[in-house]
């Protein structure tokens, strides 16, 4: 309410309106006392502060703090006419007064009461304003164009910028992309923005490139203000977002598997693969595609033949359309253990003897549990059951070949132990004693309660009565000792034992009478050169042995060179009656990895027809016999081993009999 005593009011424009207000206005001049200076810019380059009427009640004013990019406030106020006086109001209540004297056209005088000279007493001021037409604002927005990519949002192709803040009204933003060359001259419009204050864009149908460039232009109502540079966006630094199982459980013997469906852009495929670990990688640590599923509505899966591992881990991965995965190997939050063995798996961490019996379908094994504890047993392959159990395990390591033989004792299973030979009951594995020895790096059974032993320089005769070895006879054989106990016994029919070492060019051949007197040693041309597991393959229907290390074989009646083995690469049995070869192309010298190259199949190579047939496997074999059935048994594992004797994180040891 104007109180016409105060001289502030006095010569108020009481017919002024605001359609003669609207618009934008620039202070040139000011009085005060008499006195009118002339308002000049703050900032040339920039222009003069302004401030604007509308219509619709509000005040904006514009002035310019800085040079730099022609930095300013705006400042937004609600505005009141009445009776000549503007009355201006901010969202706290505060307020102050503009009295108008003068309003033409071109033309504002108005009066405010201003602190002059910081004493607390505010004085009249006078200020005229003409009408003001702002240059065009300056670019600064193109410059800020650029891509974002954070942990947050790596499943996007996202641009951000700084939003709009100029003077005249806003008109759109635009975005372009060169799909492929990364040049403006090919690019295309993929995104006009109307809406001033949005700062971003997400392409959400990109080309698949692994380089892809975009570029921004901004107009307002004058036309265009700004134009970017192009920006490059490199495609593999995208992750999809990270997937998760709801629930991973045995159904009808199959796997079921459920989760969260893919919630993210440029979905190509789900990835479904099986692990012997949880967390964590390492040599052992291996990993494997179970199935592929395009559509991202799919949650679910059957696998109908989960693997040969205890407690296999399933994880699932989410691939875009640039081929990148959404996490690494050693995450494991997209990963179930699903605790569940197959029945065929034997509990060892690895194994490091085995013994097929003769006559019936088992198998003795020694190896490590997971608990680290060994083990020694006898396993039924037919009805999947441990038959036996050592409850004495063997106590001392040795590098020698458990054996299991059948005399006037009964059948039994013979175990190193130092300087004896520890003897089990093979139908229950039950302990009997141990015969004590001398020192051997291998022993032989010669039939007839026989035994044979060598080390380094001699092999020894002893004949067996029950617990009690007693000498028969010894001979020296090899003049050159090495330091190794890779000396190895292979007994041959017609009462011939031949020993050798890797390292020697041929082996010592001696002839055994019935009594186990030795005789006849001499050099004869059949290296024993087996791995260090000293294992040899000797047929005595055929009357052959295979050298293992290089699948040569040579003649036993006539002590030459006969074949080499081309196929199988790495033979680990042959049939009862020595015509068919059984092995793999799995080399157990090579470093086990996801990727290597060992394969799901055997390989039989038949010496009569000198034909290959390659048969698969349920797991990947590692030693290959045929039992007293005539069928064809792998001593399998469930994933890739170097050997039975390698380290794994899980068992997966089992035993097949092959589907010829």
């Amino acid at each position: 309410m104007l109180e016409p005593k105060d001289g502030f009011y006095k010569d108020a424009l009481t017919a002024a309106t605001k359609q003669q207000l609207s618009g934008t206005w620039s202070i040139f001049e000011a009085a005060f006392e008499g006195e009118t200076a002339q308002i000049p810019a703050n900032y040339e380059e920039c222009g003069r502060d302004f401030f604007q009427f509308t219509t619709t009640d509000t005040y904006r004013d514009h002035y310019y703090i800085s040079s730099y990019e022609c930095e300013k406030i705006v400042q937004d106020l609600n505005y009141e006419l009445e009776n000549g006086v503007i009355t201006l109001k901010d969202d706290w209540g505060s307020s102050e007064e503009m009295v108008i004297t003068q309003l033409t056209g071109d033309k504002l005088v108005f009066k405010m009461k201003i602190d002059l000279d910081d004493d607390g007493e505010p004085e009249v001021v006078s200020l005229m304003a003409r009408r003001y037409t702002p240059p065009n604002d300056l670019d600064l927005y193109s410059y800020t164009f650029g891509s974002e990519i954070t942990d947050d949002n790596r499943n996007e192709i996202k641009y951000t910028w700084q939003a709009y803040d100029g003077f005249y009204k806003f008109d759109r933003y635009e975005i372009y992309r060169s799909d492929t060359g990364c040049s403006k001259a090919n690019a295309r419009l993929v995104a006009s923005i109307t809406d001033s204050s949005r700062n971003y864009f997400i392409d959400l149908d990109p080309p698949v490139s692994g380089e892809i460039c975009y570029f921004f232009k901004v107009y307002n109502e004058k036309g265009l203000l700004g134009e970017s540079q192009l920006v490059n966006f490199f495609t593999e630094e995208l992750r999809p977002p990270q997937m998760e199982f709801v629930n991973v459980a045995m159904q009808n013997n199959q796997v079921k598997l459920e989760w969260q469906p893919f919630s993210g852009n440029y979905f190509s495929h789900y990835e479904i693969t099986i692990r012997n670990y949880k967390g964590g990688t390492g040599g052992a640590y291996q990993e494997y595609p179970v199935t592929t599923i395009e559509d991202p509505e799919v949650a679910t899966f059957v696998d109908p033949t989960p693997p040969r591992l205890k407690d296999p881990v399933y994880a699932i991965y989410a691939y875009d359309i640039f081929g990148n995965v959404s996490s690494q190997t050693y995450t494991d939050s997209n990963a179930w253990e699903l605790t569940w063995t197959h029945p065929e798996v034997l509990n060892f961490a690895s194994v490091k003897f085995v013994a097929p019996a003769h006559d019936a379908p088992e198998v003795f094994f020694y190896g490590r549990q997971p608990d680290g504890q060994y083990q020694l047993i006898k396993y039924n392959y037919q009805d999947h059951a441990v038959s036996a159990t050592a409850v004495r395990s063997p106590e001392a390591y040795t590098s020698i070949q458990m054996q299991v033989h059948t005399s006037e004792n009964g059948t039994e299973l013979f175990f190193a132990q130092g300087n004896t030979l520890a003897v089990y009951d093979a139908e229950d594995l039950s302990y009997k004693y141990k015969l004590n020895t001398p020192s051997f790096f291998d022993f032989a059974y010669l039939g007839n309660g026989i035994f044979s032993f060598t080390d380094s320089q001699t092999i020894y005769t002893y004949k067996r009565t029950n617990a009690d070895l007693v000498l028969i006879s010894q001979k020296s054989h090899f003049s050159t000792h090495f330091g190794n106990t890779y000396y190895h016994l292979l007994p041959l029919k017609n009462g011939e034992i031949l020993v050798g070492h890797y390292q020697e060019p041929n082996s010592y051949k001696f002839t055994i009478n019935a009594q186990g007197e030795l005789s006849d040693g001499q050099p004869v041309n059949i290296p024993i050169r087996s791995r260090t597991e000293k294992k040899t393959l000797y047929s005595p229907d055929k009357d052959y042995v295979i050298n293992l290390l290089d699948n040569k074989i040579f003649s036993t009646l006539t002590y030459s060179l006969e074949e080499y083995v081309e196929s199988p690469s790495f033979p680990s049995g042959i049939s009862r009656d020595g015509n068919l070869i059984f092995g793999t192309r799995n080399n157990p010298q090579e470093q086990i990895s996801s990727e290597s190259t060992h394969e799901k199949k055997a390989r039989i190579y038949n010496l009569e027809t000198k034909t290959v047939i390659t048969v698969d496997t349920h797991g990947y074999p590692h030693m290959l016999f045929e039992n007293h059935l005539g069928q064809i048994v792998s001593i399998s594992s469930g994933f890739k081993r170097e050997s039975l004797d390698g380290s794994a994180p899980k068992p997966d040891i089992f035993v097949e009999v092959l589907e010829l």
